[in-house]
Order: C-alpha cells, then structure tokens, then sequence
C-alpha cells in the first residue's frame, strides 16, 4: 500500500486501543490511559489504510503562537512510505503558522529538518525501576507543601514565565490525574513539581524552580517517596543530568529539541524549568 492511499482523518478515541499496539510495536511504554489523556488535551490525526489505523499524530495548541508536536508513530509496515510526512504536513495546516515544537529521535531528525525544524536543545531521559531515598539539601527556610487549586494560577504564571509561552490547561490536567507539590520560601513558590502515573510506573515533571538547589530538592522528595519505577526527562542545559545518575536514575536515552518558527523566550529573570512533563508534552 502506498502513502497516496492513505487517508488522514481525526484521531479519536475509538482509535487509542489500536493506537497503543503501535507505540507498543516500535518499543514505546505509553498505556492506553496515557494515550487519551494527550488526546484529551490536544488535537489528534490518523492516518488510514482502509479501515486500518496505520499511523498518529497529536499536537497541542498554546494559544495563538505557539504549538506542540508529539505522538508520532507509523506501523512498522508503513515505515518509509510517506506516511509520518503526510501527518506532518496535516497537523501544520491544522496548527494554521504557530510557531511548532518537538522533540524528535535520532532516527526521525532527517524528516522534521526536510520541513524546516532547527535544533533549539537536547532533552534526556533518566529511570530507575527501583528508586532508592535520595538526598537534596532544602534551600535555608524553605518547606514542602501539597499543590491546592488555589495554587495553580501562581504556578500557571510561574510556569509560562519559565517556558515563554502559557500552558494552562496543561497543568490544571496534570493536577487532576496527579499529584503536585511546591516549595515555598519566604512566603513564596520557590518550585513546583507534578508526579503522575505514566507508562511503566511514574513520571515526575514538569519541574519548575528559581535555582537549581529547589529543583533537586522537589525532585528528591518524589523520588524518595515509593520504590516503583521512576522516570524524568531533563533539558541538558539543566545540569541535573550527572546528579540524577548520582540518585541512581540512569541515562536511558535522548531526543533532540527542535522549532519550526521562533521559539519562545523564558523571562530572562525569572524561574526554569528543569524538567519535561514528558518528551511528547514537553
């Protein structure tokens, strides 16, 4: 069959069980559950062989500007006939000339740079299957505290300052399905982080933090928390990678970071993100 008779028509979620035995062919850890709730947050696209789901694509809209790709994967029978380019180019005639981010594997870089895509980062994945307790100094006054609604708007903000663009939606999501915690110092949020179920066991992230002291700290504490399987993806430029290693999470991969457009600029002054929701989510 050839990419010319496919056809591209909405993800939904009458597709996700099928869509689940993909990524589970070309080795991803996403449950069916994880499936639907990108899709739940986002805009999906199939691409069809008949009545024959051979291919996704999600992206995520950030308001007006800005936009993210994710959720990319191809039948290993349909792999290099065009599909993966015909739900590229479907999903940017959706996303109507936001700037698109994503975060691609070694082996899909040559097809997003074919579009334009440049490289902005690196983004690495650390696990362990077995956490052990590990160790973070707390900031001097500093203090855990669970995440309430009525602390997400200022993690909203505190967010949007560190990624350059708002994710909302993202983060109320996560809250619901997950856990949240933050760091306060002298009355304010010096840190927030989110905990939730994801493929093998957990994920921790996004992680956001005014210094790097307070991002391991809120770090430390999940990853103390319970013995299951942890995983967490962190920008290069965080410097968390050698410590994690340290705590016992260990490399287990890396994607590259690319935009289509400008990419968003953080408040030069203001907090970073340290860590991925998850490489799709970023």
């Amino acid at each position: 069959m050839s990419a010319s008779a496919i056809a591209i028509v909405r993800l939904e979620e009458k597709h996700l069980t099928t869509a689940q035995i993909l990524s589970t062919a070309v080795n991803w850890p996403h449950r069916r559950q994880d499936w639907s709730f990108a899709l739940k947050l986002g805009r999906g696209l199939a691409a069809m062989d008949r009545d024959s789901l051979v291919g996704t694509i999600i992206w995520w809209p950030f308001g007006q500007h800005y936009a993210r790709f994710g959720m990319l994967v191809v039948s290993p029978s349909m792999q290099r006939r065009g599909v993966g380019r015909f739900l590229i180019e479907a999903a940017l005639r959706d996303a109507g000339g936001r700037t698109v981010l994503l975060n691609a594997t070694v082996e899909g870089l040559p097809l997003y740079e074919k579009f334009g895509y440049k490289p902005i980062g690196v983004v690495r994945q650390h696990q362990a299957a077995n956490t052990v307790p590990a160790s973070a100094p707390l900031p001097e006054g500093a203090s855990f505290k669970p995440m309430q609604k009525t602390d997400l708007d200022a993690v909203i903000t505190l967010d949007e300052q560190a990624a350059g663009f708002r994710r909302a939606g993202l983060l109320r999501a996560l809250k619901k399905i997950g856990k949240g915690i933050i760091l306060e110092q002298g009355g304010e949020i010096a840190a927030w982080s989110f905990l939730r179920r994801f493929g093998h066991g957990y994920v921790i992230g996004p992680v956001g933090a005014r210094r790097e002291m307070a991002a391991r700290a809120l770090i430390a504490r999940w990853i103390s928390d319970r013995s299951e399987f942890r995983r967490i993806d962190v920008p290069l430029s965080s410097g968390l990678s050698p410590w994690l290693e340290d705590q016992g999470l260990a490399r287990a991969g890396e994607v590259v970071a690319m935009a289509l457009g400008e990419p968003p600029i953080p408040l030069a002054t203001g907090p970073r993100l340290f860590a991925l929701a998850n490489q799709g989510l970023g």
